[in-house]
Formats: C-alpha cells, structure tokens, sequence
C-alpha cells in the first residue's frame, strides 16, 4: 500500500499560468505600477519581459485579485492572431468580454462579422456602449497579453486592429489598455509612436532572491523539506527565473516522491538537472524564438566560452568573437561590428550579463555570462556551436554565416528576427 505523501499532487507549475495569486511572488512593484497608472488616468500602460518569465501569471492576478476604485479588468490574448482580419478579432473580443463580465450573451447585442467589417467603429458605438451602462459608470481596462505578435521587428505595415486601438484610445474616455509585451527590441519607441507620445512601462523580470526562496519553499509547505543548500542551489541554476526556480522544484517534488524522501539537499539538485533540461524544452525554445540569427550565434558562443573556462582552473571567459574566430575564422570587422551589437542587445535582453573585459590588439572588448545558468546548460545540451558552423561552412563555403544562409541553418527549428 502506497504512503498517502506519494499520492500527493505536484504543487508546481509548469506548462500553464499560475492562477493561485498565493503562489504568485515577487511582484507587488508590477501591481502598484498598474494602480499608479490608472489613478493617474494614463491611457496606455507597456509591461514587459523575456517569454516565460510569468506575463500570462501576472494577467490573471491583476484580473482576478487587484482592485482599483472605478476600474474593472478584462484580460484579453492576441496569441495566434497575426493573421486574424480586424472583424474577427473584435467578434472574437466582444464575446471574451461578454463572458469574463459575467454578461449573459442573450442579454447583449454583439455586432455580427459582417457589420464589424462594415464599419468597426460599431464595435464601439454599439458593443462598448452598452459595456459601460452595465459597468454602471466604471472604467474598463483591457489587459491585451501578447501585443507584440501583431508585428514584425521591420514594423513595415501596421495591422489594423493596431490602427483601430489608436483611433479610438483617446476618445473613449472610459477605455484604457494594458499592453504586454514578451520581447522587447524596438517595441516600446515603437508603441511610443503609435500612440502619440512617451508610454510608461516597467520590466516584468527575475525575482530577488528572498522571493525566490518563498517561491521555493511556500508552495509546498508542510511537504517538502529544502536544506538550506539545496535552496542556494536553486539560486544558483535558476537566478531568480520563476519557471526555471518551479520546472527545478518540480523535478524535485517527483523525485522525492518516486523515492517517498521528502528532504531536499543540494545532491538532489545535481541529479534532476538532465530530466530538468528535457522537461523544459518547450519554454527554453520559446524563450529565444524572438531573438536573431546573430543573437542566438552570440548566445552560443558565450555558452561555449564559459564551458571553455570552466576546464581549466588557469582559464579565464573570453570574448564570444574569440570562440567564433576559433571555429569560422577570422572575421570581417562588418561582422565584428554586428556580432557586438546583437551582445549590447541580449545584455540590454538580460540574455547576457557582462562580467568584465579583455585586451583584443589594441583593442578593449567586454566579455560576458549568459545570465541564467539553466539556460546555459540548456544551450550546451541542444546545440553545439562547432556543429552548427560546420553545416553552413560546408554548405556554403565562400559565404559568410549571416543572412539567409545562417537562418538556413539555425531557423529549421526557429523563426528567425533581425537585429
């Protein structure tokens, strides 16, 4: 007969939103950035952050558990509507809004397809109107999650249910907007511009490391034991990462009930790190499909010069240009220059984190980490660099790795971005 703890559901989350606003840590500073935003009557808020790092979990909180006097939440996604029409994705909108309200369908008049399409300022004229005199006088705030989907990084040609929030933002008073943002690049001058002016925004990034550590232990509280290494640990691999910090625990929590041991030391964390890797691959993959063909080379090379280093104590990190120059060759200063940039962009990603610099020649370059250590052994996992160059020098040899021939080699699996 089975010990009633292995019968025990696995507390951590991984794979959905979190929606249990207990378990939801570290980001009291996000809610009163939303509360100050709205008191103050700013239209359009920005919020945003690396994929994974919880916007979906952040969505349900404020929609579920924050309260600001005269306003009423309504959490919306545009995932998966970059090639949605206008009329489809107001239909679409009009019945969320109908059901998070709690508005029987029968009782509303939802503008069909065919009249949005005609004219969508019946959406508002028609749809909102009646939204307001239910709300009996309150504000209503769209919390559009995955806002950035409704572009491309060339930002060449605006989508039109972009252009038709900007037209009506303003002159519905009681309509304001929360945008979300899962990669960053030119997005906040972008939204800036398209809405008339500076937006305020604020980053929805890693936790502090006491937060982290009531990530670890609160949600199974009663249940698992953490030795105090073990949560320095966790620390170490996930850096403050809330998925990573719950995909670790959660290959902990199985173990210690595969093995009815429910005390974790710093020993178990070495051994569900491989299962940890394979577990998440989903995320990890999500996580960098914004980033470019240059970016993710960078990524690449740093991983494999901090892997250089740690096998030889005398070794130290070096530039990722060096590991490159080592595996393609010498490398033309255009590319230097390219390569550079795409590293300022992934530290200003929090992608990298630069540690220090080194004497190239005459010159003085930055040498860097990749900033989650998780991540890092991920990318050492998945790929290997040396490979990875090898295909393109072999399938092109008198080309360089950039342009269509690098997306030719690392976009199999990703959708490349530029720079």
């Amino acid at each position: 007969m089975k010990n009633s703890m292995t019968l025990i559901k696995n507390p951590y989350t991984i794979g959905r939103p979190v929606y249990a606003p207990e378990y939801l840590f570290g980001r009291e500073t996000i809610v009163s950035f939303i509360q100050e935003q709205l008191t103050s009557r700013a239209k359009v808020t920005v919020l945003h952050g690396q994929r994974r790092i919880g916007i979906t979990s952040c969505i349900n909180y404020i929609s579920r558990s924050v309260s600001v006097d005269g306003f009423m939440f309504v959490p919306l996604s545009l995932e998966g509507k970059y090639h949605n029409s206008l009329d489809e994705i107001l239909y679409d909108f009009a019945r969320d809004i109908v059901d998070w309200l709690g508005i029987s369908r029968s009782t509303i008049t939802i503008p069909s397809q065919e009249d949005i399409k005609a004219k969508p300022r019946r959406f508002t004229r028609i749809f909102f109107k009646q939204i307001y005199n239910r709300l009996e006088g309150k504000n209503i705030v769209l919390l559009l999650d995955e806002f950035d989907v409704l572009w491309d990084d060339s930002c060449s040609e605006i989508n039109p249910f972009i252009k038709f929030l900007t037209s009506i933002i303003n002159r519905e008073k009681k309509l304001f907007i929360v945008l979300f943002l899962g990669r960053r690049g030119n997005s906040l001058e972008f939204i800036g511009n398209l809405f008339g002016g500076k937006v305020s925004h604020e980053e929805l990034g890693l936790l502090n490391k006491s937060d982290t550590e009531n990530l670890i232990t609160e949600v199974a509280e009663g249940i698992l034991e953490y030795k105090p290494e073990a949560i320095e640990k966790i620390w170490e691999l996930a850096g403050g990462h809330p998925y990573y910090t719950q995909l670790l625990c959660f290959s902990l929590f199985q173990q210690a009930r595969n093995l009815d041991r429910w005390n974790v030391t710093r020993q178990d964390i070495e051994g569900i790190i491989d299962e940890s890797l394979e577990k998440g691959e989903a995320a990890f993959l999500s996580t960098i499909e914004v980033l470019s063909a240059r970016q993710k080379l960078i990524l690449y090379a740093v991983a494999e010069a901090q892997k250089e280093a740690t096998k030889s104590s005398k070794s130290n990190i070096v530039n990722p240009l060096v590991i490159l120059e080592r595996h393609h060759g010498k490398l033309t200063k255009k590319m230097k220059e390219e390569l550079t940039k795409a590293a300022e962009h992934l530290v200003d990603l929090k992608f990298l984190q630069q540690i220090g610099e080194q004497k190239l020649g005459k010159n003085v370059t930055p040498i860097y980490k990749v900033k989650i250590e998780l991540f890092r052994l991920w990318l050492l996992h998945k790929l290997s660099l040396e490979t990875e160059i090898e295909k393109v020098n072999e399938l092109f040899p008198q080309k360089s790795f950039f342009g269509k021939i690098w997306n030719i080699s690392l976009g199999r699996w990703m959708r490349p971005h530029n720079d």
